[in-house]
């Protein structure tokens, strides 16, 4: 699977329209005009547009990518890796595009909400104005709708008032206010913000207990991440492994990148080549450069898979693209000595500068970071 399908979806939509996804057969047939080369993944493509996922991605943003993953196995009878590959390709076409929408009547919507003290309805319009899905995003709307279902004793808003006190969004920057918001209700969302806090000392001293306690409770993607990090900061790597892996059945990006990475190395599990290489292909399909790399070095080396130079070198290119400081190096050097391509000392010279303004870029932000943190 090849994630260039993602620029040919978008040209087709720029060239034909975005309407085109409802024509299938002329869709299908545009695509397959525009990469003939990628009659597979087109195919799949189609099959994940005739479900419907693609609009309920754009509009439902609480669903899990597991849980498309597990509907399209089910209802197109297709495997995890074609159905992974379909939900990757949607999210980022769908980000690339950017959709907006208006919901009409909102202020009616809302008056009508507050008249019959429909709690849960007004949670949704809070929401929404707190996104600016929908509406144009409005922090002091949100605010005032939260602040009212937190009165009337419904705390389903106290992440958000919180956040929003953090961050002086919609009202005046509180971090004191901010922390009751968070500790006043337990749940996925506020278990994951105190986590981190305590994590990277952000308001408060750096506490591995208490960050680790938080992150446990939190079941969102990112806390298995972050709990990961923790455990591996202090070599609990048979820890930080599981807690990846758990992050990874949801198809968190990082949580694949660094659970593959376990099971190449064996840090806190036994090695597992063939694993490996599954996660690393997923998260390529999220298009993550270093997981594109480590596909490509497998490739070279005849790990798992048989050993393909070519297949080797698009992965490389294609990591190169997403800016992979290693495999803008390894390029330049592979350029340079004529080896596995012809040798071009100009490509190499270009390789090579980009390697370096990622490497510049990536200390500006360190010492931005760390600056702030002073």
């Amino acid at each position: 699977m090849n994630i260039r399908i993602i620029q040919v979806i978008l040209d087709v939509f720029d060239h034909y329209g975005e309407n085109i996804r409802f024509e299938e057969e002329r869709f299908e047939e545009a695509l397959n005009d525009e990469a003939p080369d990628l009659l597979d993944e087109c195919f799949w493509i189609i099959r994940g547009f005739q479900t419907g996922i693609y609009d309920a991605m754009i509009f439902d943003e609480d669903i899990y990518r597991n849980g498309y993953v597990k509907y399209l196995m089910e209802n197109i009878e297709c495997e995890e890796k074609e159905a992974i590959f379909i939900v990757a390709v949607f999210e980022t076409v769908i980000t690339e595009i950017s959709y907006y929408f208006e919901i009409p009547d909102m202020l009616s919507l809302l008056q009508d909400a507050y008249e019959r003290q429909d709690y849960p309805q007004l949670a949704i319009i809070a929401k929404t104005y707190f996104l600016g899905f929908g509406v144009s995003q409005d922090y002091e709307k949100a605010f005032e709708i939260y602040s009212y279902l937190y009165g009337h004793g419904d705390d389903c808003g106290a992440y958000y008032l919180g956040f929003m006190y953090e961050h002086g969004y919609g009202i005046e920057q509180d971090i004191e206010k901010a922390m009751m918001y968070y500790h006043s209700r337990q749940d996925d969302l506020t278990d994951y913000r105190l986590g981190t806090f305590y994590m990277l000392g952000q308001y408060f001293e750096y506490d591995a207990k208490k960050a680790y306690e938080h992150l446990s409770r939190s079941h969102l993607e990112e806390a298995y991440l972050y709990k990961g990090l923790l455990l591996e900061e202090q070599r609990n790597f048979a820890g930080a492994f599981e807690a990846y892996f758990e992050g990874a059945q949801l198809f968190q990006v990082e949580c694949l990148y660094r659970a593959a990475l376990c099971l190449r190395m064996g840090l806190g599990v036994e090695i597992d080549l063939k694993k490996a290489y599954h996660y690393f292909e997923y998260g390529y399909f999220f298009m993550h450069k270093e997981s594109t790399y480590q596909l490509s070095m497998m490739l070279f080396d005849g790990l798992v898979v048989e050993k393909d130079e070519k297949k080797a070198l698009l992965y490389l290119h294609q990591a190169a693209q997403l800016r992979s400081r290693d495999a803008c190096l390894l390029l330049g050097q592979l350029y340079e000595l004529g080896r596995y391509v012809k040798k071009d000392h100009q490509k190499s010279l270009a390789y090579y500068q980009v390697a370096s303004e990622i490497l510049n870029q990536s200390n500006e932000k360190e010492s931005r970071e760390n600056y702030e943190n002073i």
